[in-house]
């Protein structure tokens, strides 16, 4: 939908809970998104592109998908909202 400005995903959570990085990168540190304070805000912000693309899929301009691709939307939906919320 859009050209990507951000560190792609998948993001994840630290050992310690409240640092936020992108991808691992080979022979390197993985990138430090965010910094937070507790671990809800690390949760959501670690979701942010499971997400985007989450809702993204949602507004595919295709006016009839098929029901495969209905019920896989609704399965990755789900899965970023599992991981924002640790569920």
């Amino acid at each position: 939908m859009s050209d990507t400005q951000h560190t792609p995903g998948p993001w994840r959570i630290g050992d310690a809970g409240f640092t936020v990085f992108g991808p691992p990168k080979p022979g390197a540190l993985p990138e430090t998104i965010a910094p937070v304070k507790n671990r809800a805000n690390a949760r959501l912000i670690a979701a942010a592109p499971d997400l985007l693309a989450a809702l993204e899929a949602l507004l595919d301009r295709d006016p009839a998908p098929p029901l495969e691709k209905i019920g896989a939307v609704y399965v990755n939906a789900r899965a970023a909202i599992a991981k924002a919320t640790g569920e």
